[in-house]
């Protein structure tokens, strides 16, 4: 079985309405979807009897869907640039381009239980693990 994203989903998700942006959603829909049936284990994609299961890796899919469309919407002009005004800051409210939201963090953390490895993913969220440039003692 295929993972199921639609626009209205991914829109939903995203909190955005009308049809502006429902091509780029098409378009991010096609590429991702294909990608995360591909890092998903076999065993759970065809496991269409559970249908806990097949509603868990589809969320987790408009979930990462919809995380990269906010992450694009982010980085176009106007949409994470800062003003200030003397005393007066305006600024987003998110710092993370890759996502803004934490979306798609979300819908990893969904979908990582049923990776065919847990780094399968790394990239596409940015760096998942943190560290430190100090040594340690």
């Amino acid at each position: 079985m295929s993972l199921v994203v639609t626009t209205s989903k991914v829109k939903e998700r995203a909190g955005i309405g009308g049809s502006t942006y429902d091509t780029k959603i098409s378009n991010l829909i096609t590429d991702w979807v294909a990608m995360l049936e591909y890092a998903i284990a076999p065993s759970f994609l065809n496991d269409t009897g559970n249908t806990g299961l097949q509603a868990t890796l589809n969320l987790g899919a408009v979930e990462m869907v919809a995380g990269e469309f906010l992450a694009q919407l982010a980085r176009e002009p106007g949409g994470s640039e800062s003003l200030v005004f003397g005393w007066l800051s305006v600024r987003p409210a998110y710092t993370n381009l890759a996502d803004p939201f934490g979306i798609k963090a979300q819908g990893l953390a969904r979908l990582m239980p049923f990776l065919k490895h847990p780094d399968v993913l790394q990239g596409s969220v940015g760096v998942l693990t943190g560290g430190s440039r100090e040594p340690e003692e």
